[in-house]
């Protein structure tokens, strides 16, 4: 292989890591010379690889929806496989600002929300019907109201856990019981 061929290709990953840690930390607003600096590339590096935000959005978003799939994967033969990725969606939308990002996310145009949220329903469609069958979640609840209960994790990350029980527990806790039969 030659090297500038490897040497472009590890560029591409650097700032694919960069914008993932970045929308994670900072929102998809990000200055995208900010992307670039964590990258260490040049901004002229990061257009030839990515030519506007929506291009680079969607390769992260594609970033975050194969990482459910390979968890829903690891977990095929698990009833609650459903409530797993719900947490593992939480606990990441918690830790990383949540409500304000989602806003930010639902808010510009060249974001993709619904395509990430069908994305996962998707995904989750047959893991639900698992949890349904096994009793773990209520038989209303439908495939297309993952969008509503990503928007009611999202805010929980506005409230600030004042008791001894992580936030993310209690988020769970109250999701559980709501889904539950």
């Amino acid at each position: 292989m030659r090297k500038g061929r490897k040497d472009a290709r590890e560029r591409r990953e650097r700032l694919i890591a960069a914008a993932v840690e970045l929308f994670g930390s900072e929102g998809v607003d990000v200055p995208l010379e900010k992307i670039a600096a964590r990258a260490g590339v040049s901004r002229t590096t990061l257009h030839r690889n990515f030519p506007d935000r929506e291009t680079i959005v969607a390769v992260v978003q594609q970033i975050h929806l194969n990482r459910v799939r390979e968890l829903v994967e690891q977990w095929a033969d698990r009833d609650d496989a459903f409530l797993l990725a719900i947490e593992m969606m939480a606990e990441r939308t918690l830790n990383s600002g949540g409500f304000e990002r989602l806003l930010a996310t639902r808010n510009n145009p060249i974001v993709h929300t619904d395509v990430f949220v069908s994305g996962v329903s998707l995904i989750l469609t047959q893991p639900l019907e698992r949890a349904k069958a096994a009793g773990l979640v209520r038989q209303d609840f439908d495939i297309n109201h993952v969008g509503i209960l990503i928007l009611m994790v999202s805010g929980g990350a506005l409230a600030r856990s004042t008791g001894p029980e992580p936030l993310l527990d209690v988020v769970m806790r109250l999701l559980k019981t709501g889904l539950a039969p």
